[in-house]
């Protein structure tokens, strides 16, 4: 992927316009182009500037100059507005993958233009698009039949009636991203398509028929509801139990998951290869039994800081969870040293990790 230089707003016109002509992409073939300046670069140079102003002109200089994009990243200009992307009615029908993230002025208009321009999209990338609500949605996911990656985190004026239309019309669906759409309750994946095997939800305000919903197309195979918000009628994860398929799950910082939870989990979803269970402090005793009698393919575990992890839940795990490679365990104030050092001994090819892991999945679609 080629990265374009960086277009400053206190550069004239001109100066401007040359960088467009920049040596590095002269190619008129080429199938991908990024920004400089994109959240996604990790550099000092794009890191320090300010909101790159990325205006009408250069956008659409960009898209008769290379008419066979397939993949195409504005993530970090904030400056761009509507206007900006209707070239992609006439230069958009190769595009597949589109980052758009942090495009605060772009609404449901723009996304309009891209779901009208770019029929061949399957990856979009929406974050923090702050005014993209559920009309624009929709007329994406009408469009848009071929969509299989979609990153909605921190779009709130999205609600289950825009994602309810995302999951019934697309139906090539893999993952989806909704961390932090405060209005989603997960009701909008109810009906989704087996396709769907990767949902990221982390600080949402699911309920337990929205957690239903989202294992209701029976494909869930990598599931991160962690910081999930406090339900006042209930433990809402239960329904986890009957996702058969389930690999990876973080409940990272879900400090109301009971035991009932965990024992049905644990039982029901036997292909799990890791866990993250830190900070989940009402798991006791019973749930950490169930855990190292049940879930015999883990391989990874993640325990940090659990107020109710005891030496007899440590026992458990130990005489139990027969494949796991690597536990990650520390801060559990009532686990002993004595304990740590019988565990250690009884399970040498266990490596015991005094670290903490918020991301346990560097494979993500979304990164």
């Amino acid at each position: 992927m080629v990265k374009l230089p960086f277009f400053d707003s206190t550069q004239s016109s001109s100066s401007s316009a040359r960088s467009l002509y920049h040596p590095n992409i002269k190619n008129f073939n080429r199938r991908s182009l990024q920004f400089e300046c994109s959240f996604s670069i990790l550099n000092p140079s794009s890191l320090s500037r300010k909101g790159l102003d990325v205006h009408t002109v250069h956008l659409h200089r960009l898209l008769m100059r290379f008419q066979h994009l397939e993949s195409l990243s504005l993530c970090g200009c904030t400056e761009l507005n509507d206007s900006g992307l209707t070239r992609l009615l006439s230069y958009g029908s190769n595009l597949q993958k589109l980052n758009l993230d942090c495009c605060l002025k772009v609404t449901d208009y723009g996304l309009s233009l891209v779901a009208s321009g770019c029929p061949s999209l399957t990856s979009i990338s929406l974050y923090r698009c702050i005014n993209i609500s559920d009309d624009g949605l929709e007329t994406l996911a009408t469009a848009c039949l071929s969509l299989k990656c979609i990153n909605l985190s921190y779009c709130s004026q999205i609600s289950d009636k825009g994602l309810k239309a995302l999951t019934q019309r697309c139906r090539q669906l893999q993952a989806v991203n909704i961390s932090h759409c405060e209005s989603i309750r997960g009701v909008g994946f109810k009906g989704c398509s087996k396709s769907l095997t990767h949902v990221e939800a982390w600080s949402c305000k699911l309920n337990p028929e929205g957690v239903t919903g989202i294992i209701s197309g029976g494909g869930i195979e990598y599931l991160d509801v962690s910081c999930l918000s406090w339900y006042p009628l209930g433990d809402t994860l239960l329904g986890i139990r009957l996702s058969s398929n389930l690999k990876v799950l973080n409940f990272r910082m879900c400090r109301s998951v009971s035991d009932t939870s965990i024992v049905a989990i644990a039982m029901g979803c036997t292909l799990l290869e890791e866990w993250n269970l830190a900070l989940c402090h009402e798991v006791r005793i019973s749930g950490w039994q169930a855990v190292g009698l049940y879930c015999q393919n883990l391989k990874r575990l993640h325990v940090n800081r659990c107020r109710n992890l005891n030496d007899n839940g440590l026992q458990a795990l130990r005489d139990g969870c027969r494949s796991l490679s690597v536990l990650y365990l520390n801060g559990c104030v009532h686990v002993t040293p004595f304990a740590l050092e019988l565990f250690k001994s009884h399970r040498a090819n266990v490596c015991i990790k005094d670290e903490e892991v918020m991301c346990i999945n560097p494979y993500s679609p979304f990164r």
